[in-house]
């Protein structure tokens, strides 16, 4: 099923971010994707299900939240974030900060999956620092 991605910040991941992303907590509040109670009946997914998400720019595993207030029809919520950094666009217009809030609107497939959601640690290993040393050996200057 396709959706449309939306960022943000929440209480909880603002109150994970503060006591530290190398927590369990961190990972519980922004390693989430917010789905309406109704399209989670037609992914076949509950809450708690581990789920990939995957859009044109990547793809992150994360855990199915019912939307606590219900989304706009078609529409997910990911708490802003490196989960939800892995779904946008990486240009930054020379922000260093990607673009986030659903602007353009990017589009999302949503399925049940076995693999295990990343922690903090685990994530930066297999995306970050990889993607990094891929981007450091396309420079010409090396």
């Amino acid at each position: 099923m396709e959706f449309i991605l939306n960022t943000g910040r929440t209480i909880w991941q603002g109150e994970a971010i503060e006591a530290g992303k190398d927590l369990d907590l961190y990972v519980k509040a922004a390693a989430v994707v917010y789905i309406n109670e109704e399209d989670m009946e037609k992914l076949g997914i509950k809450e708690g299900d581990n789920v990939k998400v995957k859009s044109e720019w990547g793809e992150v595993v994360v855990k199915a939240k019912k939307a606590i207030e219900k989304n706009q029809e078609g529409m997910v919520f990911i708490p802003m974030g490196p989960w939800a950094n892995l779904l946008v666009p990486p240009e930054t217009d020379s922000t260093g900060m990607p673009h986030l809030k659903g602007y353009p609107q990017f589009k999302v497939t949503i399925e049940k999956t076995n693999e295990k959601v990343l922690d903090m640690k685990e994530l930066m290993k297999k995306y970050y620092i990889k993607r990094g040393r891929e981007k450091v050996k396309s420079w010409s200057i090396l």
